[in-house]
């Protein structure tokens, strides 16, 4: 008997079951058994009403009843897209932050709302936040070119720096141009410390060395702790006797190395940071113009690097094991960068009560509205079509 019929029949004897004596009920269970090839007690339920038929729909949801309603959706949402719409994982690291500064604009939450936005896993937020999901496009082209002057003279990172503390950096650049390299662009230059995350980005017009430069040495001032190494690809940008001679004549030289040629991996921390520092806020567009550059740095000088730094968790890897042909990947709770300065350095270093000051002064949701108006301020100037 065909899934339709079934389910006809079944209506018909539902109705004839309620006015049936015992006799009569036995017989109504044996007919459904041999038409439909129930069990029993399947049976039974089914002509009871207490279970659906299958393919039949009775407005119940299986599984175990929904704990979170729309109330916590709707703040999460608010917090998540401010966020840059971090993961399950981060976002649980990041609502303590952001919830106080949402209670300042948006009004106070109910006690029991506060505490189960608190108390809600990753896989719940994951979940909750699965329909307000965005994917975003594909990687582009590369812009690096590779630099031959000074590859026997800057050493090759082979593995990993074992550290225990910040100033190991890696260094890398991202082009703004469109889809074309053709022509003069702005490009955009980070470093990230291995130990805390901790970002710095700056944009050049074109990468010249003396541009490189100029913002390498910018972003050394502004960093929390002194630099003691830095790791970058083999593009010309870094291997240059500038920059070379920048890092070698001080009174403590800094450890400069270069990655392995086409091992994009070598440099995984700022490689990733290239995505969620600069294509997620830019995306792919071209930036041609001079003014451009300026407009940028101003962005991540002024909002972005603080709202990253101090109110955006990350996750390191702690570990992995290979089971078979399967890799299973461990990681550390979500903290931010400033957190992770905090527990390195201690809480009553100079720096870090300096750092403090600054954080108390900060409004993640005033931060992510300047950072709107820069963004705007951005794409103003007409940008020249590629040659």
């Amino acid at each position: 008997m065909s899934k339709t019929s079934c389910r006809e029949v079944l209506a018909r004897m539902r109705e004839r079951y309620a006015g049936r004596g015992k006799a009569g009920r036995g017989r109504l269970v044996d007919a459904v058994c041999q038409l439909c090839g129930y069990s029993r007690k399947h049976a039974l339920k089914v002509l009871n009403g207490t279970l659906p038929v299958r393919g039949e729909r009775n407005g119940r949801r299986g599984g175990r009843p929904r704990r979170y309603g729309a109330a916590p959706l709707a703040v999460l949402k608010v917090i998540w897209l401010a966020a840059e719409q971090p993961c399950g994982q981060r976002l649980v690291g990041a609502l303590p932050l952001w919830l106080p500064h949402y209670q300042r604009v948006h009004g106070r939450l109910a006690p029991g709302l506060r505490r189960d936005l608190l108390a809600m896993s990753a896989a719940s937020l994951n979940r909750l936040l699965q329909p307000c999901r965005v994917r975003y496009g594909s990687k582009r082209r590369c812009g690096t070119k590779p630099g031959g002057l000074l590859k026997q003279q800057v050493a090759v990172r082979c593995g990993p720096w074992a550290v225990t503390g910040p100033g190991w950096l890696e260094a890398d650049t991202v082009a703004h141009c469109g889809g074309s390299l053709a022509g003069d662009l702005v490009w955009s230059v980070t470093l990230t410390d291995l130990h805390t995350q901790w970002t710095e980005t700056r944009a050049v017009w074109n990468k010249g060395a003396s541009g490189v430069l100029a913002a390498i040495a910018d972003m050394e001032r502004t960093l929390p702790f002194p630099v003691l190494g830095v790791d970058s690809d083999n593009g010309s940008e870094f291997l240059n006797w500038h920059l070379h001679d920048y890092f070698k004549q001080r009174p403590v030289p800094i450890n400069f190395t270069r990655s392995r040629e086409y091992q994009k991996n070598d440099n995984a921390h700022v490689e990733q940071k290239n995505w969620t520092h600069v294509r997620q806020l830019v995306g792919y567009d071209r930036l041609g113009h001079p003014e451009q550059a300026v407009r940028l740095n101003e962005l991540y000088t002024g909002s972005w690097n603080r709202f990253r730094n101090y109110f955006c968790p990350v996750m390191k890897l702690s570990g992995k094991t290979r089971a078979g042909g399967r890799i299973k990947r461990r990681y550390d709770t979500a903290k931010t960068p400033f957190q992770r300065l905090a527990e390195c350095l201690g809480a009553h270093h100079p720096t870090i009560r300096q750092l403090q000051t600054e954080f108390d002064q900060l409004d993640p949701f005033a931060l992510k509205t300047q950072l709107q108006r820069q963004l705007k301020a951005l794409w103003q100037h007409p940008c020249p079509a590629p040659p």
